[in-house]
């Protein structure tokens, strides 16, 4: 999208007194961005996600910077690219390949805020091409690559969890670990400094049951820079098949019982996960870079 100016404005050459009126006056515009807590619920705040919207490239140290200042568990960078989208996401320490409430938190702000008509949305990502659209009853839903299980020794978490039940390798750098119950999961005290030691980037923590939900989660990343995370799309991609092996049902709901909470709905497929849920903007402007 072309930068704007607006050099139209002002256009008279002459002296009033004191006061010099210029011949012209050149204004670009920054890019624009918008808080969106996504996957909210009746009592829950959902994830915030800042998106912006980019009118011209940038350089990745560039972005990593703004994502820092913005400090969010992750901002999303969007651009216009012929019929689609780059979609990119960064916590404030690092770059991730995939992020399941900024990608939800980007197609609100394309359908809600920018008015792009409806339809079926693409993103190109690290994660390959990504697709969103409005569903039913005001959910987004965004389809996210499906996680393959591989059982795993629950040694391996070096006593970080406790007690749990069992122990998923979740994808290339995810962990699912299940617990006894809801109660469990709330009690956990977790020492961000052990689990770091956990080889896995994404820890996920669930158990069945929870708030009228089939499944309870939560989520911590400390090698990612989030200690824990408020809510996470993408542990649907696990926790979808996960279920699915359990009980036979493709379709799940889901309660993330960080301090902001969060509630989820998925359905699974042979090579993806659609990931639903509701979102809303906090507030939004332009970013000053």
């Amino acid at each position: 999208m072309a930068t704007r100016t607006a050099a139209p404005y002002a256009l008279v050459a002459r002296i009033c007194g004191n006061l010099v009126v210029v011949d012209s006056v050149g204004i670009t515009f920054g890019h624009r961005l918008w808080w969106v807590d996504a996957f909210i619920g009746d009592s829950a705040r959902g994830n915030p996600a800042v998106v912006v919207l980019l009118e011209r490239p940038m350089q990745d140290d560039e972005l990593q910077q703004i994502a820092f200042e913005l400090g969010v568990s992750e901002t999303a960078f969007v651009r216009r690219v012929g019929d689609g989208w780059s979609l990119r996401w960064f916590t404030p320490t690092v770059e991730v390949d995939l992020c399941g409430h900024a990608t939800l938190a980007t197609l609100h702000v394309l359908l809600s805020e920018l008015g792009v008509p409806g339809g079926e949305f693409y993103f190109q990502t690290q994660s390959g091409v990504l697709s969103g659209r409005r569903l039913q009853e005001g959910l987004l839903g965004v389809d996210l690559p499906r996680s393959y299980l591989e059982p795993l020794d629950a040694s391996m978490l070096n006593g970080a969890l406790g007690d749990v039940e069992e122990v998923f390798q979740a994808g290339a750098r995810g962990v699912l670990c299940v617990v006894k119950d809801y109660d469990t999961l709330c009690g956990l005290n977790i020492d961000p400094m052990s689990l770091f030691l956990v080889p896995a980037s994404i820890v996920i923590v669930a158990c069945e049951g929870g708030p009228d939900v089939d499944v309870s989660l939560r989520v911590f990343a400390p090698r990612l820079g989030l200690s824990e995370d408020p809510v996470t799309g993408s542990a649907m991609c696990a926790l979808a098949p996960w279920w699915a092996q359990r009980t036979g049902s493709p379709t799940l709901s889901a309660h993330q019982a960080s301090a902001r909470g969060g509630v989820m709905y998925s359905r699974l497929f042979e090579r993806n996960v659609e990931v639903a849920g509701l979102a809303r903007t906090f507030f939004g402007g332009d970013l000053r870079a």
